[in-house]
């Protein structure tokens, strides 16, 4: 099997399951017992979490939050953040690129009587700065943008859309980094809450990072026994919150090299497909070197996942949380590209483990599908 679909999952590293399992074999105890045993399992969690902010030059600027995924995160912070500040500052700011799990909680919000302003899209697909600073006054309570898309690939210009907020004090800016973590460096500078993934970077499913500045300026979402700072109740789940260090620490260790490796394979993909007549790279050419949005114009992307998985090929047409859903993607939408060309987009994504030979066998795979679409393209 050629797996192409790591923007949806990655593999689990076998160091990440070790540690899983062993965690759970012989320090499966409660953190907040306040026994000897709980006060061991205590240790390591703080421990967890001193060794994330290394990683990241991040001293005691920011509280670590364990989730169970990206999803929770973003759900705790937009709905923490929003509703701490709905009295004074009840305006949102986010975008149509955004994950499922950032547009309907703002969309959510919206019915509870928050005022939700969508920035407008570049060609490229990155936010437009002009109109962010126009949208931006001592109203806006905050705003969410992700840093690599999960669909195209762009990456968000963190550092002067940071610029732009920061010059309104009560607006918060969280950024969903998930397909970040690995693929380019993170930025913190500037940023109020960021949050993770583990299953984006070959860690485990169920696990999350939430990074929170300020852990006073969000109020619970759900209510319980207070853990987690009071932010994230319910007893702690310790295997997976140690075993997704072990993933973190790869993934940014890695980073630069896997970098170089994703470009190689990014350019060997997209200068072998120009060879096909009426094949279309969407993805914008400064985008994240994993991910590759390509439109068959005439072509079903439905049809065409299907085609690649009959020759042993997994890929995707758009995310894995919104393809069930039969409305024309919004993100190819906001960059202008023509409904026929939306409608015949897949989306390749390599990973840490996508090797020569997928590349090489996917070519051939490629060739054979076109082979038996041609006839359909527009």
């Amino acid at each position: 099997m050629i797996y192409l679909d790591n923007a949806a999952t990655t593999k689990p590293n076998q160091d990440v399951l070790d540690t899983f399992l062993k965690v759970n074999q012989s320090l499966y105890f409660n953190p907040n017992s306040p026994h000897q045993a709980g006060l061991q399992a205590e240790q390591l969690l703080n421990q967890a979490k001193a060794q994330i902010k290394s990683l990241f030059n991040l001293d005691n600027e920011f509280d670590i939050i364990f989730t169970s995924g990206a999803t929770e995160s973003n759900n705790i912070a937009l709905q923490g953040v929003a509703r701490k500040k709905k009295l004074f500052a009840n305006e949102i700011i986010t975008s149509v690129l955004e994950h499922p799990s950032v547009l309907e909680v703002v969309r959510a919000l919206e019915e509870e009587g928050f005022t939700i302003k969508y920035v407008d899209v570049t060609k490229e697909g990155q936010i437009d700065l002009k109109h962010l600073q126009s949208l931006m006054n001592d109203k806006v309570g905050l705003v969410t943008c992700m840093h690599v898309n999960n669909i195209m690939g762009q990456i968000q210009p963190i550092t002067e859309i940071v610029d732009i907020v920061s010059a309104y004090p009560k607006a918060h800016l969280h950024v969903d980094a998930v397909q970040a973590v690995g693929k380019v460096p993170l930025i913190f500078d500037g940023v109020d809450t960021l949050s993770l993934s583990g299953h984006k970077f070959n860690g485990l499913k169920g696990q999350g990072v939430l990074f929170v500045r300020n852990r006073h300026e969000i109020i619970p979402v759900m209510q319980g026994g207070g853990q987690e700072y009071g932010l994230r109740s319910g007893t702690v789940n310790l295997p997976v919150d140690i075993s997704i260090v072990k993933a973190l620490k790869y993934a940014v260790q890695h980073t630069q090299s896997l970098n170089r490796q994703l470009n190689q394979y990014n350019e060997q993909i997209k200068a072998y497909i120009q060879n096909f007549p009426n094949v279309i790279i969407n993805s914008p050419s400064a985008a994240a070197p994993h991910i590759i949005n390509i439109g068959f114009p005439g072509v079903k992307g439905e049809v065409l996942v299907n085609a690649f998985s009959k020759h042993n090929v997994m890929l995707s047409t758009t995310s894995a949380c919104s393809s069930k859903k039969s409305s024309l993607n919004e993100v190819l939408l906001a960059m202008g590209i023509p409904a026929i060309q939306i409608e015949g987009s897949i989306r390749i994504s390599l990973g840490a483990n996508t090797t020569d030979n997928d590349i090489e066998t996917f070519k051939d795979k490629f060739k054979a599908v076109y082979e038996e679409v041609r006839e359909l393209l527009k």
